[in-house]
């Protein structure tokens, strides 16, 4: 279960997820938060202990400080929008042992080749 987090440090992890890959720097947090720097290092502590974030110290600005880098991403269902599996009236006899097998299943191999030709015509 995930520890429990206050209203602040939400907000604070959805800023932070946007700069997903190369972080954001302590002071740029609190500022964007609109809280003191002392609050803003006390939330960048408390997710550190939660391992959500990773501080990483940073000569920036002529300072030293803090660059917080997410540790968790941001999940997306667009990779397997339109699968047919969930809505499969096989849904519940489907598997390793089951009586149907994914791996012979005509359905997901429709929908994989469907979903990954749609793909290269967008490339394109």
């Amino acid at each position: 279960m995930p520890p429990k987090m206050s209203k602040l440090e939400e907000k604070a992890i959805k800023l932070l997820l946007k700069y997903e890959n190369r972080g954001l720097l302590q002071s740029e947090l609190w500022h964007k938060l609109g809280v003191t720097s002392r609050e803003g290092s006390r939330i960048a502590i408390k997710l550190e202990k939660k391992g959500v974030v990773k501080r990483v110290k940073e000569f920036a600005k002529d300072r030293w400080t803090r660059r917080l880098v997410p540790l968790i991403k941001q999940v997306t269902l667009e990779p397997i929008k339109g699968a047919p599996c969930p809505s499969c009236i096989y849904n519940n006899v489907c598997g390793k042992q089951g009586t149907v097998s994914p791996n012979t299943c005509l359905w997901i191999e429709e929908w994989v080749t469907s979903s990954t030709s749609s793909k290269s015509l967008e490339k394109t």
